[in-house]
């Protein structure tokens, strides 16, 4: 089950309220005081349960959660400074200034990041190294060591995606090494990530430029997640958004 809570400024509690719903979270009501008795997962109504803990309201949700140990993601945007307010004891998840456009969309993927799911989704994508790593991975492969198809002057302006490229860079040995070695150590782990609730993970698979070899290698991993039935992979389009957090 999963539990976020979204500590704010009251000027944003109006504004995160429908977000966190619009993302498939039953919200609480933060007006309404936990009972006293209750522990564990009767906090959680549903899998996906969340809270907004403005300055003025909520708070007790949280110190009940932290009372009775209760695991929760933390998200703080803006500052809370009221007078009457006391900040959660853990440190935040992810710290935000507010709630611009760029800011909604990130919660809005961190709310689905958390959200409870039977099997691990696995998000895989790709870069290149000249822009540097992807800040948003969980898993970061190398495909450098692989014949690019770059230098085979028929291939040069094909897509990593198509089948004549990918035909090609399965061909290596390396290639096949990779895939072999990599797979079973990154299934093996994934009831552990489940262990600790995360239910999604990012794969980021890297080449020089982006466009041959780690499309061709990332379109090989998920077909090959999904033929285990361990997890659901795709393949993104771009790299998951990021958002630079602030110091602590």
């Amino acid at each position: 089950m999963s539990l976020a809570v979204l500590a704010c400024e009251e000027r944003f509690r109006e504004a995160l309220e429908p977000l966190v719903e619009e993302a498939g979270y039953l919200l609480l009501d933060p007006t309404t005081a936990p009972t006293a008795g209750l522990a564990g997962a009767d906090f959680l109504p549903s899998p996906d349960t969340a809270v907004v803990v403005s300055e003025v309201s909520g708070q007790s949700w949280v110190h009940t959660f932290d009372n009775h140990e209760v695991r929760y993601w933390l998200v703080n945007v803006g500052t809370p400074a009221h007078p009457g307010y006391q900040p959660p004891a853990r440190q935040p998840h992810r710290r935000l200034l507010g709630i611009g456009p760029n800011d909604r969309a990130y919660l809005t993927q961190l709310l689905d990041d958390w959200r409870d799911r039977e099997v691990v989704r696995v998000d895989c994508f790709t870069f290149g190294y000249r822009d540097g790593l992807p800040a948003e991975a969980d898993w970061v492969v190398d495909t450098r060591f692989l014949d690019s198809p770059y230098w085979v002057p028929e291939m040069r302006d094909l897509p990593g995606s198509d089948p004549r490229v990918r035909a090609r860079l399965m061909a290596q040995p390396g290639a096949r090494e990779l895939i072999d070695s990599f797979l079973p150590m990154f299934l093996n782990l994934l009831p552990l990530y489940r262990a600790q609730r995360r239910s999604v993970l990012r794969l980021a698979v890297g080449c020089t430029g982006g466009k041959h070899r780690s499309v061709a290698v990332a379109s090989e991993l998920v077909d090959r997640i999904n033929a285990t039935g361990l997890a659901k992979a795709r393949k993104l389009d771009r790299p998951p958004l990021h958002v630079p957090q602030l110091p602590d």
